[in-house]
């Protein structure tokens, strides 16, 4: 059977969202468990665009909109990710908590 699933791939500013929102919800919270499914949580939901690259909606700004940026929304965070269509790559921009104002930091 062949699979027409896209790679997945981080950036470095999203690999490094990942790890203080585990640092925070473990460390700050003192809330380990909390912190080891909330990482579950994200890691399987960005595994999921492997086979589902388009499962996310645009974002509503149209300045990151006409750029592709799409959202996947996990708890209470936001997942920022390009399909690179011609690579079939899916590219995780960055991982962050929905209050915050990402506009100026995509």
């Amino acid at each position: 059977m062949q699979t027409n699933d896209y790679g997945l791939k981080f950036t470095p500013l999203a690999s490094d969202d990942l790890e203080q929102i585990y640092s925070y919800v473990s460390h700050n919270l003192f809330a380990q468990a909390a912190a080891d499914n909330l990482l579950a949580k994200i890691e399987s939901s960005i595994m999921s665009l492997a086979g589902f690259p388009y499962s996310g909606s645009f974002l509503l700004e149209e300045s990151l909109k006409s750029r592709g940026y799409r959202k996947l929304i996990v708890d209470n965070y936001l997942v920022f990710y390009l399909v690179n269509e011609l690579e079939k790559h899916v590219v995780i921009m960055r991982i962050m908590y929905g209050a915050q104002n990402y506009k100026d930091l995509l």
